[in-house]
């Protein structure tokens, strides 16, 4: 029996004239692992909430055509019964935490299908001992790391015994370590129980050892589906996706190849002959944006910087030191917990050092009002929700503006150029709570971009957004501050983009300041330090174990040492790949 199969489903919510899905064929064997991607609002979470029975049971819509789970239409079936089959992890884990101790929140699903005592004690032990969290049965669920209180979810779900298990997002929030944890979890559970599996996930490089198929949604309708070996080699960057590093390597040197390789051992092993012409090379081209700024004026000086929340035992911070020159992008990294967004939390004064001092623009920042804080820092937090204050997307867009007195017309024509650039301003009459996640991440940013900060704060500003919308993101501000000289400090666990982005890295560990300097040599120190929870991108993997000197943080650094020793074409009057 298949474990899914939908045909000719379409898709709309309410009055909307464009349907959220259209014509969707798709089946899934059971055992099957699937990675679901597309672009934001693209569609995928409607198909999951098609599957699991939420649409049409909980969310309103009209629905076209058919989905059966096991056989099961899950349009007919009560949703009861659709949940004896079917677990949903969702992106955000305290969405779907219900308890305050850990085995208590296991249990809720059970409990509420009436599951006899003996049955739900067998059931918890068995769930919490699969995602390595039996040790924790009596912890606080908000006393959790980021990791565990997804993996809590996982159990929960497993608590039900599905056949078949749908992951939206889960690893958003999650930093290296924590989102190993996710995927080794679901690993075993495929591996040794045959559990069938679909998760959407923007984190394409990070699943393909675990995945056995790509289905790819654009427009709407499934573009591709096929092996994800295969679907690596049909050009998904043009979908707006991630595309593996590694991939678009192995399509440099070998443009009409089959299959892709899933990691960096296995390029090797597929391209001997050009592995060996790369051996001890010297990288020819070094991107001048990887480089440390030239600028002297330090904006912002932290001294000595210690922090303890109120009723904490522990310091969050623990003598924390590092500057930013005038005019740097500053990529933060270091695993959850580690004091990443406390730290920004400081510059914006909503929060004052235990010890130590915070120096803006010259500044005691403990000694200065929030006025003259907002005048200069706009921060954008990492939950968008504790942003939102307004009824309307425009009057969300004009709040700040308009408190500091502008007129309304020159407010919302401000508000009016950020929202079309971000795709936005087709809303611009609808609540915020309306949109997606992703997009009240881009709503929040156009409500701190049209203040002109000289410095911005991003707390993951990428979370959760796919390849094509974080990028637009990140190249207008690098924009900004290439033409306006503004300053940016940005959280961040995508390392990519902190090596696309950021001309200095600064990581995070136990509260500490372990490592300050450019994005190449942080890499090449986290290489020996598993425990910062930063894994270099695919590039410098490859370049590090090759011995390139110095390793690659880029592509285009890649593709000019391709071209300079002769591997691939010099193409007359470009840039090397990536400028």
């Amino acid at each position: 029996m298949k474990a899914v199969e939908i045909s000719n489903l379409s898709i709309s919510y309410g009055l909307e004239s464009e349907p959220a899905l259209d014509g969707i064929n798709l089946e899934i064997e059971e055992g099957e692992f699937v990675l679901l991607v597309g672009r934001t609002g693209s569609g995928k979470s409607t198909l999951l909430n098609a599957i699991n029975g939420v649409i049409p049971h909980v969310i309103q819509a009209s629905v076209e055509g058919s989905v059966k789970v096991f056989g099961i239409d899950t349009q007919q079936a009560e949703l009861k019964e659709i949940t004896k089959y079917v677990g949903t992890v969702y992106q955000v884990p305290e969405d779907q935490i219900f308890a305050l101790i850990v085995e208590d929140d296991v249990a809720f699903g059970p409990e509420n299908m009436a599951v006899p005592p003996e049955e739900i004690a067998h059931r918890v032990e068995w769930a919490l001992k699969e995602v390595n969290l039996w040790e924790q049965r009596k912890a606080p669920t908000f006393l959790l790391s980021g990791g565990q209180k997804q993996r809590l979810v996982i159990a929960g779900a497993l608590a039900m015994r599905p056949k078949l298990l749908i992951l939206d997002e889960p690893t958003s929030m999650l930093d290296s370590l924590g989102t190993e944890e996710v995927f080794n979890t679901l690993r075993r559970l495929r591996d040794e129980y045959g559990i069938t599996i679909i998760m959407a996930e923007h984190k394409v490089e990070r699943v393909l050892g675990l995945v056995d198929r790509l289905v790819l949604i654009h427009n709407k309708k499934i573009a591709i589906d096929a092996p994800i070996r295969e679907a690596l080699m049909r050009n998904i960057e043009s979908y707006g996706i991630e595309e593996p590093q590694i991939a678009a390597i192995h399509k440099m040197v070998n443009p009409t190849a089959k299959i892709a390789p899933l990691n960096v051992d296995e390029f090797i092993d597929m391209n001997k002959s050009v592995v060996e012409g790369l051996l001890d090379k010297n990288l020819p081209f070094i991107d001048p944006d990887t480089l440390l700024s030239n600028e002297t004026e330090n904006v912002i000086e932290f001294n000595d910087v210690w922090f303890k929340y109120e009723r904490s035992k522990e310091f969050t911070l623990k003598g924390i030191n590092f500057t930013v020159k005038k005019g740097e992008i500053a990529s933060i990294m270091g695993p959850n917990g580690s004091g990443k967004t406390t730290a920004l939390r400081i510059i914006a004064g909503l929060q004052k050092p235990t010890k130590g001092k915070v120096v803006l623009n010259g500044d005691d920042v403990a000694k200065l009002n929030m006025a003259k804080i907002a005048k200069i820092v706009g921060y954008v937090f990492q939950d968008p929700d504790q942003m939102i204050l307004n009824t309307t997307v425009m009057s969300e867009v004009t709040f700040s503006p308009r408190l500091r007195g502008e007129s309304k017309e020159e407010a919302e024509k401000k508000a009016e150029e950020l929202l079309r650039m971000f795709g936005l301003y087709i809303y611009k009459d609808t609540s915020p709570h309306m949109l997606s996640v992703g997009q009240r991440r881009l709503l929040t940013l156009c409500s701190v971009l049209i203040n002109n900060p000289a410095i911005l704060l991003l707390d993951e500003p990428t979370r959760g957004l796919d390849k094509q919308t974080g990028e637009e993101i990140l190249s207008y501000i690098k924009d900004l501050n290439k033409n306006y000289k503004i300053t940016v400090i940005m959280v961040s666990h995508n390392v990519k983009q902190a090596a696309d982005y950021s001309n200095k890295a600064i990581v995070f560990y136990d509260g500490k300041v372990a490592y300050e300097g450019t994005p190449r040599e942080a890499f090449i120190r986290a290489s020996e330090h598993k425990e910062w929870s930063v894994v270099p991108p695919q590039v410098f993997q490859l370049t590090y174990k090759l011995r390139i000197k110095p390793p690659a943080v880029k592509l285009n650094e890649v593709s000019a040492l391709f071209e300079s020793i002769g591997i691939i074409k010099k193409e007359s009057g470009k840039n090397p790949v990536g400028e």
